[in-house]
């Protein structure tokens, strides 16, 4: 299989082609250039990979909660390239990719959602579970005050926590600094996901937003 994974929900973009277990990938921080950079990082993967457009066969992208910006600029490219070929996509938290990325047993990802909130989950590793991850907190918006760990010994993760480390590590006492989604971990949770359900099933790739109000 080959699926090409697109990841701009934060200042991130990155871009991932996994060809039968083989992964390309196109990183740059870059938060106000995600439209201008993911078309081309898409191209230099395929390119390094040595297959065409045509080749692909499942289109992943990061859903959100995120950048409302550049959500919307993730899941349309994806669309768009996925309208062009004809192929399913598949959606991918950005919460969970961050817990991916960590490789840890329960992990709390809280990405920084300006007005002094933070959108956040508690994930712990399932392997049960089709993503490989099961939620014990729901992915949800609040005040960094207002997240709870449920006391499971959880590492944190992600732009929340560089923002709010003195609230947040009340909830633990263990954090990983500068880390963001990325599109090589949403390519393994979707061929897991894809793997264990099969496309129709896999995860929607409508954006996710949590809240209504525009914080770009």
């Amino acid at each position: 299989m080959n699926l090409l994974a697109i990841d701009t929900a934060t200042e991130a973009c990155s871009v991932a082609l996994w060809c039968d277990g083989k992964v390309h990938c196109q990183r740059v921080m870059e938060p106000r250039g995600h439209s201008a950079r993911v078309l081309p990082m898409v191209e230099a993967v395929l390119d390094e990979a040595g297959i065409a457009r045509s080749s692909l066969d499942v289109i992943a992208c990061d859903r959100g909660p995120g950048s409302f910006t550049g959500i919307r600029i993730g899941v349309g490219v994806a669309q768009g390239i996925a309208m062009g070929l004809d192929r399913p996509v598949v959606g991918v938290s950005s919460l969970l990719a961050l817990a991916e990325l960590c490789g840890k047993e329960a992990v709390l990802p809280a990405i920084d959602a300006r007005m002094g909130q933070v959108y956040w989950a508690l994930l712990c590793q399932d392997k049960a579970a089709p993503t490989g991850w099961t939620c014990r907190q729901p992915e949800q918006v609040s005040d960094p005050d207002s997240v709870v760990a449920l006391a499971l010994r959880a590492v944190g993760v992600g732009s929340g926590w560089d923002r709010y480390p003195d609230v947040l590590s009340r909830c633990s006492g263990d954090w990983i600094a500068l880390r963001f989604p990325d599109a090589t971990a949403i390519a393994s949770i979707a061929v897991r996901e894809i793997a264990a359900v099969g496309i129709e099933k896999s995860g929607s790739a409508a954006p996710v937003y949590l809240r209504d109000r525009v914080t770009d």
